[in-house]
């Protein structure tokens, strides 16, 4: 693994990545493991404002959801880490197929509601984060010089499934039926999940024997950018607001998903960008600076508003100036990951930006109903502002108890 002759650069760097032994069948199970956790929000939003009728009604149930996603994915990364990747996936896919249907059932047979909310955070609960599982594999597989391509490749299968997934779901909720469409997301990630479980070869090593905690919380090293990432997703549940209220209100509703589009188009080109570069800056430092560089060119999106093509490329420059955002703090966590616990370290900044996107959406569309969506679009520059400043302060404090420790 480790007796690669010369560090690839720029495009070619991609190429070796995908050379080592087992890399392309985890990656290729990966992209398909991710669906229903990129995609159950939106299936269940058609799904429950198809049966009710009401969007608010269908934006109550996604909120337990993503909790619950929010809540498990650290404790299932961290089960996968102490006995395994292969049991611990097979046994939360099982579960995550059972609370799903529970849930498509109680909403076609017309339960109560409040049974809804419940069934919707379990099958959050049982949503394991598999792109940790995938991520991790990277650190046993690749050497230190090779981990920033490799972790830019996971983050360009995640925006790949999120360009793909959310139109994949609408056509098929619109031209079949949408408890169908979730199903077949479903599918697509069990079939992923299995296919991810069967290759016990580059998963890591369970580290059984560590000290068993009852409470399961993060690495204090990983702090930081987890609680940073809290605003990150809030950037994008509070774009995926705006962005749906400036289409509707300017009239041109089927704007709104191009520009979803744009922004993951533009995180996946700047991730490819990310990886091929060699960078002087430390992942930390180029978390920060990148956060702060997004929120000044978010900073432009209300001034943009009254164009659509100026809008747009405002909302490309600022998927571009993301991208290294996201990459950055996956290399933070895997480089501050505690020996046995590479798994669990890994979910703590995409279980944080989960969190966030629920509360970025909140105060998105609070502002877009009280000034429209001029305000709800500056909330976008604020939440990266946020993730700057918290992520700095977060290190500062760092470096501080060092000092005091030495």
């Amino acid at each position: 693994m480790n007796s690669q002759t010369a560090e690839a650069s720029g495009i070619r760097a991609y190429g070796q990545v995908l050379r080592l032994p087992g890399a392309r069948s985890f990656v290729a199970a990966g992209i398909l493991a991710r669906f229903p956790r990129a995609t159950l929000s939106l299936g269940i939003i058609l799904l429950v404002s198809a049966a009710t009728g009401s969007f608010a009604s269908a934006g109550l149930v996604v909120a337990p959801l993503v909790g619950g996603m929010a809540v498990a994915a650290p404790l299932w990364s961290s089960r996968m880490d102490r006995h395994g990747q292969a049991r611990v996936i097979l046994a939360s896919l099982a579960c995550l197929v059972l609370a799903a249907s529970g849930l498509l059932a109680l909403v076609l047979t017309g339960a109560p509601f409040w049974t809804w909310l419940i069934a919707a955070f379990v099958t959050g609960a049982a949503t394991p984060d598999l792109t940790s599982a995938v991520r991790a594999r990277w650190t046993v597989l690749a050497p230190p010089a090779q981990r920033t391509p490799a972790l830019a490749l996971e983050t360009i299968a995640d925006q790949m499934v999120f360009i793909a997934g959310p139109p994949a779901i609408t056509a098929v909720a619109a031209a079949v039926d949408p408890a169908i469409a979730m199903l077949g997301s479903l599918a697509l990630g069990v079939v992923g999940g299995v296919w991810l479980a069967a290759q016990r070869g580059t998963q890591p090593a369970p580290a059984p024997r560590g000290p068993r905690r009852g409470i399961v919380l993060p690495p204090v090293g990983v702090v930081p950018i987890a609680v940073a990432c809290i605003a990150l997703g809030g950037m994008f549940g509070a774009f995926d607001v705006s962005l749906v209220g400036w289409a509707e209100m300017s009239e041109r509703p089927w704007l709104a998903g191009p520009a979803f589009s744009a922004l993951a188009v533009a995180i996946a080109i700047g991730s490819v960008v990310t990886g091929a570069r060699t960078w002087k800056l430390s992942p930390a430092a180029r978390y920060i600076g990148f956060a702060a560089l997004a929120a000044a060119v978010a900073v432009g999106l209300p001034f943009a508003q009254g164009s659509a093509p100026v809008l747009f490329g405002v909302i490309l420059l600022l998927g571009l100036a993301v991208s290294p955002v996201m990459v950055s703090g996956i290399l933070v966590a895997s480089a501050r990951a505690p020996e046995g616990r590479v798994t669990e370290t890994l979910a703590y900044p995409t279980a944080a930006m989960s969190l966030g996107v629920p509360i970025g959406g909140v105060i998105a569309g609070a502002a877009l109903d009280a000034t429209g969506p001029a305000a709800a679009l500056i909330t976008i520059a604020v939440s990266l502002a946020c993730a700057a400043t918290v992520a700095a302060a977060g290190e500062a404090l760092l470096r501080v108890g060092r000092r005091g420790e030495g």
